[in-house]
């Protein structure tokens, strides 16, 4: 195997490991302090609401459109730019406040008065208020517009016009617009779309324009489902901590060597959960994945090494436990560094290319891997070697 250090032999415990366990020991306070006084920036996920996904044909100014949205009536909106600065995608999200509990309209209400805002904006514009937007109408709404609007009989219509259908013109048009990441930039596009014929196209230019923006998606929470989906991500954690802690309990046949894993694993998670509450980054479902995967990443770590310590005692039974430990820890190192450096150049990489969606839980995977390389080793291992100390050879060897 690759060896990053040959013949290693650091001295990570002894009194440096007492340093480096009240150092945790600060970074957990400052953890939970940060998280009780500041809290999370929880995503509709779980504080309920109404997501609105937007595009624009030009650059939006994120202060006007703020201004905006909230003389509509809407609270305190939060507004996030996504996607590559060309895309012009902006995510406006909308909490519950003080809304009822009907989730069968209150998503779509909001997402109705946040459209509704955006297109007076454009209103000001001649002859806007009054014509169909082809950027933002719906397939339905705009098969009906054509089928009120087409002449009702064939023969009414210009001669070489050709067939017009209102269902199969709609659904042409919709396609192309979405083909088109939702946004016409002008009419002739319009005309040109297969199945779009010379009295739709006639139609479109007389009563349609384009308006500024389109809509690309909106997604809505309730309140229960939000509740419900944080107390599910609490019972997941613990239960996934509980489940860690038997499996280490019977697999090294000692309680001890279970809580300082369990230990370790709970700082592991704090430290990246402070730092999703101190940057204000996104707490979301993805984000209950990434402290999932910490927890099976760190314990893969630990149990690696616990089992060098178990089989490094089995040889030498007449050395110090503190030495074992301490060869053990630096046996191990190279395929800590090498196996923590691999999935850290994977996941930085997602945190600088993987977009704004992902960005929260890149950053979260990112902090977890780092404090649960050092974990394994400054919490873990000298928890074994503090328990060996204090309470005996009885309660620490395997």
């Amino acid at each position: 195997m690759l060896q990053v250090f040959h013949n290693a032999n650091f001295k990570f415990m002894w009194a440096s490991k007492w340093y480096f366990l009240a150092l945790s020991g600060v970074a957990l306070l400052a953890a939970f302090g940060i998280i009780i006084i500041k809290g999370f920036n929880y995503g509709i996920d779980f504080a309920g609401g109404t997501a609105v996904q937007v595009r624009f044909s030009q650059p939006p100014r994120l202060d006007a459109l703020r201004v905006v949205l909230e003389g509509a009536g809407l609270g305190d909106v939060t507004l996030q730019s996504i996607g590559e600065a060309a895309d012009n995608e902006v995510l406006i999200r909308v909490e519950r406040t003080g809304m009822s509990e009907g989730a069968g309209g209150e998503g779509g209400d909001v997402s109705q008065k946040v459209l509704g805002a955006l297109r007076g904006m454009q209103d000001g514009e001649a002859g806007v208020r009054d014509r169909l937007d082809l950027n933002t109408v719906s397939e339905p709404a705009l098969r009906e517009f054509l089928a009120g609007h087409l002449p009702a009989s064939p023969d009414l219509a210009p001669p070489d016009a050709g067939t017009a259908d209102p269902g199969l013109a709609a659904e042409s048009i919709i396609r192309a617009r979405n083909d088109r990441n939702g946004l016409f930039t002008d009419i002739g596009q319009v005309a040109g779309i297969p199945g779009v014929t010379g009295p739709v196209a006639a139609i479109l230019r007389e009563r349609a324009t384009l308006g500024g923006f389109s809509l690309r998606g909106i997604d809505f929470v309730g309140p229960t489902a939000g509740k419900e989906l944080m107390r599910n991500t609490g019972w997941a954690i613990l239960g996934s901590v509980l489940g860690i802690l038997v499996y280490v309990w019977f697999r090294f046949h000692r309680i001890a060597w279970g809580l300082a894993s369990i230990i370790a694993l709970v700082h592991d998670v704090t430290i990246a959960a402070g730092a999703m509450a101190l940057t204000g980054k996104e707490f979301s479902l993805p984000i209950v994945a990434a402290l999932l995967t910490i927890l099976g990443y760190s314990i893969n770590d630990t149990i690696v090494l616990f089992d060098r310590i178990r089989e490094n005692l089995r040889l030498y039974r007449d050395v110090d436990f503190e030495k074992v430990v301490n060869a053990s820890v630096n046996q191990t190192l190279s395929r800590t560094i090498l196996t923590s450096f691999t999935v850290f150049v994977a996941v930085f990489a997602l945190f600088l290319y993987g977009g704004d969606k992902l960005n929260p839980m890149s950053f979260c995977l990112l902090v977890g891997l780092v404090s649960g390389t050092y974990s394994t080793i400054y919490i873990a291992a000298a928890l074994l070697v503090v328990t060996h100390q204090v309470l005996g050879p009885r309660y620490a060897k395997a």
